[in-house]
């Protein structure tokens, strides 16, 4: 006979090999179709309306196998939600679209399909440069450019807020540098006024972008050095060169200055301190007449005529002793002498002092008589 000989009847414990003429077990593991065409019959039972009567039957390795399938599945549900945000990052949670929180570094979870995140690194430092032809306070044309340094300082605004920030910074970068150019002149702009620019440009920008809520932060705002256009180069290069003219001679006036200004402040201390001292010295002079004369009052009191002859006679004294010049009234009528004792004096200091000590006897007697 044959193997699957058509009317012999299989045990149902064993099935002959034709080859090694053992029985085999016809239980084995079931087949995938079978599987499959029982679920979807076990669902349509389910939902359908049946019999009180009537139950339903499920096999115990099929029943086993769904348990699996949904408890992989859950586990996987699980490990989606789990999520690491970096040591500079920030991460924000939505809830079915809905803003819900903002989570720091670290180690998190979220349940999937239902809640979705946006990472954001804050620390991270973007530049971008911006370069255009503005005109001045005093209607000049300039070509200037400026480097701004910025990060994100809130992750909810900057992703929900604004429909772009980075275009919102350019043109809220080209809108304070231009006012701040138009109040500012020229020469500033080239020269002096270049670091009050700047700060001027990032507080204003600083401002415009608070005011936007575009969750941007500005760092660092750097301003190149402004150059003409290429059509009135040539005479922006000549004003450039007189303005280093007057720098350099303005340097130099200063260099003078202080040079000469210490001298000038001792001259001028020195004459301070010497008139100080004159006053004192004519005033303590005026207390001494003052007491002089008030202890001659009593004097002049008692004996008047006398105490104005000695009066006089002190006055002339003093006046005489400070003039060098002698004049000699001989007779009324005579023509009165004139005695230069100074240039006499002078004579007589040329004379050698042992020239009187050798001189005659009678010639002595005559100078002195």
């Amino acid at each position: 006979m044959t193997w699957n000989e058509p009317g012999k009847k299989e045990n149902e414990n064993s099935n002959p090999d034709p080859w090694t003429g053992k029985s085999r077990r016809t239980e084995g593991p079931p087949d995938l179709d079978a599987l499959i065409k029982n679920y979807f019959e076990f669902l349509g039972r389910f939902f359908k309306k049946k019999p009180p009567h009537q139950k339903i039957t499920i096999q115990p390795h099929f029943q086993n196998i769904t348990y699996a399938i949904f408890a992989g599945l859950f586990l996987i549900w699980l490990l989606c939600g789990l999520f690491i945000v970096g040591p500079a990052s920030k991460a924000v949670i939505l809830r079915f679209g809905k803003y819900i929180e903002t989570v720091d570094s670290g180690l998190h979870w979220i349940p999937c399909f239902i809640e979705t995140k946006y990472v954001i690194n804050e620390q991270k430092i973007s530049s971008y440069a911006y370069e255009s032809q503005m005109l001045t306070k005093d209607e000049n044309i300039v070509s200037v450019a400026v480097a701004i340094q910025y990060r994100i300082k809130d992750a909810n605004d900057y992703l929900f807020n604004t429909v772009n920030p980075q275009e919102s910074l350019q043109q809220a970068t080209a809108s304070a540098l231009r006012q701040t150019i138009g109040h500012t002149n020229l020469d500033d702009v080239l020269t002096s006024g270049r670091e009050k620019i700047r700060n001027q440009t990032q507080d204003l920008l600083s401002t415009i972008m608070n005011n936007y809520k575009t969750g941007l932060l500005i760092t660092e705002v750097s301003l190149q050095p402004a150059k003409a256009p290429e059509e009135v180069k040539e005479a922006f290069d000549d004003a450039i060169k007189a303005q280093e003219d007057e720098q350099r001679i303005i340097n130099q006036a200063e260099s003078y200055a202080m040079q000469v200004e210490p001298i000038a402040k001792g001259q001028a201390q020195r004459l301070i301190t010497d008139a100080k001292a004159y006053k004192q010295q004519i005033v303590l002079r005026a207390q001494g007449d003052i007491a002089r004369f008030l202890a001659l009052l009593p004097h002049y009191q008692k004996a008047p005529g006398t105490t104005k002859t000695r009066l006089y006679f002190d006055t002339l004294e003093a006046v005489f002793q400070n003039n060098p010049k002698i004049f000699l009234d001989i007779a009324p009528g005579n023509q009165m002498i004139y005695l230069p004792l100074d240039k006499l004096n002078q004579s007589f200091s040329v004379i050698p002092p042992n020239a009187i000590s050798n001189a005659p006897a009678d010639t002595t007697r005559r100078g002195s008589s």
